[in-house]
């Protein structure tokens, strides 16, 4: 009977735990922690134009809660851990938002556009399986014609983070929020609207003379960047990462257009091709660092490609290869060729984790060249090219490459038209021959027959060089 007793003194507290410890107190963060500092980027010179900013509506169910997740497995043997806010999470949004705005040269103050958010998510949460918790963050914002109510421009921004403790992997939600923001570049067109609609810009006053004043080269614009008017159905589970790299932390040549050939591919597939804009990740310069390209090839791709998804990723940058294992590398912003294995971000591993999708079809475009000869590529200094064979990279099944060169070649900028070369003539085949299916999709097979003649074409009569584009495919 005693041993009864004491086997029933050990088991009860157990029990009792397991009844009562679902019932602990809200873990309450602080709405101050979670404000993300600048995300990137300066404060524009002049300002592009202004907005009257709306208070930010919260849509969520639950505005109160930020989180709940199960400890110790699934029913939370160890409790529900629910996570709420001290205050309003209103605020942190609307402050990121005007950073990142101000960071554009958009300026709050007397405006024919009304600035209007939409909170639609905030969360964070685990599997009972995992230690690791996952937060998102999502809004939508749109601007208003302060006249008449009509939209003017709309568009949805998501941040992810993971980490152990809710604060903390909230903070870097919003943190890759405010980056997201910060990276969109469909706003500066607006300025004309603006001024159309009779705003007046606020004056500039420089701490020096007029004559200090930097005058702002205008970029290149070709017949390819006013887009086609192609009526063709939004494909819901499409998904795009678009990298272009013009400038080097490692004060590399310069690539000439890249940053504007990767603004320009991501207009093509979010306006042409029917890309949802929350579906295409934008990375540009110094937001395209080596761990970007991991975070979002290796983790941000998996996560949201279903069976039955396509893919597309586009690069426009340098290219180089690892003098030692022959392997072709993307060079990253903060790449160095004379440790590439190190810190570029090799075909292989791209490849690789591309295949690993549950995606029906992924493209990679390659706006780039790897021997190193020149052109968009870099080696070691005191280096000697290669004569890289591209294709004998292993290529999954369902991935598709479309190659700017052959290996020992070089890839050219196209000058008088603002482009890479290959990127040009890849944009101008999606713009006036029929690749694009009714449903969206590429014809890929006819844009390479189109894209290849036209750079080889072009290469030899302007630059007396060879660069013919390459289709690889699994064998």
């Amino acid at each position: 009977m005693q041993w009864r007793f004491g086997l029933l003194l050990l088991i009860l507290p157990v029990v009792l735990y397991g009844c009562f410890a679902t019932y602990s107190a809200p873990t309450v963060i602080a709405v101050s922690d979670l404000t993300p500092p600048n995300a990137g980027g300066g404060i524009a010179a002049a300002p592009l134009f202004t907005v009257v900013a709306d208070r930010f509506r919260d849509e969520r169910s639950s505005r109160s809660i930020l989180g709940q997740y199960d400890r110790g497995g699934k029913g939370g043997f160890l409790g529900t851990t629910t996570i709420v806010a001290d205050r309003d999470i209103t605020e942190v949004f609307e402050d990121l938002v005007k950073k990142a705005l101000n960071r554009k040269g958009i300026e709050q103050g007397q405006s024919p556009f009304i600035l209007k958010g939409s909170i639609k998510q905030v969360n964070v949460g685990a599997s009972p399986e995992s230690e690791t918790l996952r937060a998102q963050t999502f809004i939508e914002l749109t601007i208003v014609n302060a006249n008449t109510g009509a939209r003017i421009w709309q568009k949805s921004f998501m941040g992810m983070g993971t980490g152990i403790d809710p604060k903390t992997t909230l903070a870097f939600a919003f943190q890759d929020l405010a980056v997201a923001v910060d990276r969109d570049d469909s706003l500066p067109i607006l300025r004309q609207t603006f001024l159309a609609l009779g705003g007046k810009l606020p004056e500039v006053v420089y701490p020096h003379s007029a004559s200090q004043v930097i005058e702002v080269q205008k970029p290149i614009r070709s017949d390819v960047d006013e887009l086609p008017v192609i009526n063709t159905k939004p494909q819901k589970n499409a998904f795009a990462i678009i990298i272009g790299i013009e400038q080097y932390r490692q004060q590399l040549p310069k690539a000439d257009f890249a940053a504007h050939d990767a603004r320009t591919v991501a207009e093509y597939l979010s306006k042409v091709l029917g890309y949802p804009d929350e579906n295409i990740v934008t990375l540009i310069n110094d937001h395209a660092t080596k761990s970007d390209l991991e975070k979002y090839l290796e983790k941000w791709l998996p996560n949201n490609a279903e069976p039955g998804s396509s893919v597309f990723v586009y690069y426009s940058g340098h290219g180089a290869p690892n003098l030692s294992s022959g392997d072709a590398y993307l060079v990253p912003y903060d790449g160095d060729p004379s440790f590439i294995d190190q810190t570029g971000y090799s075909l292989n591993r791209m490849y690789a984790a591309l295949g690993k999708l549950a995606a029906k079809k992924v493209i990679v475009a390659l706006d780039s060249c790897f021997s190193g000869a020149g052109g968009r590529s870099v080696i070691p200094r005191g280096a000697r090219p290669l004569v890289m064979n591209l294709k004998a990279a292993f290529v999954p099944k369902d991935v598709t490459i479309l190659s700017a060169s052959s290996g020992e070649q070089i890839s050219m900028s196209y000058n008088e038209n603002g482009h890479g070369l290959f990127t040009y003539f890849l944009l101008k085949g999606i713009k006036t021959k029929e690749v694009v299916r009714q449903d969206g999709s590429l014809d890929i097979s006819a844009l390479f027959t189109y894209i290849k003649p036209q750079v080889q074409s072009i290469a030899r009569k302007k630059y007396n060089n060879e660069q013919t584009p390459q289709l690889i495919e699994a064998q």
